[in-house]
């Protein structure tokens, strides 16, 4: 049985820490993911831990038929879609930009990092929220199209044309960015 499954087991039974490992094991990648669709970390920190409270509360109840870090990830994609549509409805909020630059000792090469890191996630902003999601899905979150197509109640074509689209539409606004330079 895998580890995934046995926390599953042991939260069905009321063991609470089981919670808090399963919570360890995945609050990275999911704060990863949430902030590149909503972001700001605050938010995504928000869609995160919601996800977990209402996780907790149907565990008695919950029968996951794919793995628990997909079934997660797309818990936590579908609160940061639920925020995004509620932010669009009652204003239009700035956002602001989190750096995503990878940790280094080098100055010079943590400055090239950040840059990078900036412009390619300005251009994920610009991506409508669906092509977004499933590339974030996919890179981030590691999932493959048909799990996306799973969690999101989409057909497989749908998810790979979001994709592509989104590729495409990536290398556009980063090669005209370059551009500009």
């Amino acid at each position: 049985m895998s580890e995934d499954k046995q926390i599953l087991k042991r939260l069905q039974r009321g063991d609470k820490d089981a919670l808090r490992l399963l919570y360890e094991k995945y609050a990275d990648t999911l704060v990863s993911v949430a902030v590149t669709l909503v972001h700001d970390v605050q938010t995504a920190e928000d869609c995160l831990h919601d996800a977990f409270v209402d996780f907790a509360a149907i565990v008695p109840v919950l029968r996951i038929h794919g793995n628990l870090r997909s079934y997660l990830l797309s818990c936590v994609a579908n609160r940061a879609r639920d925020l995004l549509r509620k932010r669009a409805r009652s204003a239009n909020v700035d956002v602001g930009l989190v750096g995503l630059a990878a940790k280094t000792d080098e100055p010079d090469r943590h400055l090239i990092t950040s840059e990078g890191a900036r412009q390619v996630y300005g251009a994920l902003g610009q991506l409508p929220y669906e092509q977004r999601e499933v590339f974030v899905l996919h890179v981030q979150g590691d999932l493959t199209f048909r799990e996306i197509a799973e969690l999101n109640g989409d057909s497989i074509n749908t998810v790979q044309s979001r994709y592509r689209y989104g590729m495409e539409k990536l290398k556009s606004l980063l090669n005209t960015e370059c551009e500009n330079e």
